[in-house]
């Protein structure tokens, strides 16, 4: 497992995140619906791969070390981060569409906060506790 790619990758998602957040606190999300579709395909894009890799290779990776503590974070926080991916890809089917966030601009911006928040305390867990024990 590449751990500087990872990293490479959990701060281009937070850049992606903070360009998204701009364009909520700017007043004019109905005006920006495009521009914000597309900053929600390029997340999902890093996203999906980023996720994907640590769901599938990483915490199992780690889930069957032998060392205990090692084994009982990962079960933890692959337990308590898990549903992250499927809750994101319902966000990008949503709002990857400009129409959609017109239709619904603060319905749009509730569920963009909601995301980012989630997305930043995995970045910031795994930053923290798990990427050191690899």
């Amino acid at each position: 497992m590449n751990m500087d790619l990872l990293k490479n990758q959990h701060t281009t998602i937070r850049q992606l995140v903070k360009e998204i957040e701009h364009g909520i606190s700017s007043g004019d999300v109905t005006g920006q619906a495009f521009d914000l579709s597309l900053k929600i395909g390029k997340l999902s894009g890093i996203l999906v791969l980023h996720l994907k890799s640590e769901d599938e290779h990483l915490y199992p990776f780690l889930k069957s070390s032998s060392n205990e503590k090692v084994r009982k974070i990962a079960e933890q926080l692959d337990k308590e981060m898990g549903s992250l991916s499927a809750e994101f890809m319902e966000y990008k089917h949503t709002y990857m569409l400009a129409s959609k966030i017109k239709q619904e601009p603060q319905k749009f911006i509730a569920e963009s906060k909601r995301i980012a928040v989630a997305l930043e305390n995995r970045l910031n867990t795994e930053d923290q506790k798990l990427y050191p024990l690899v």
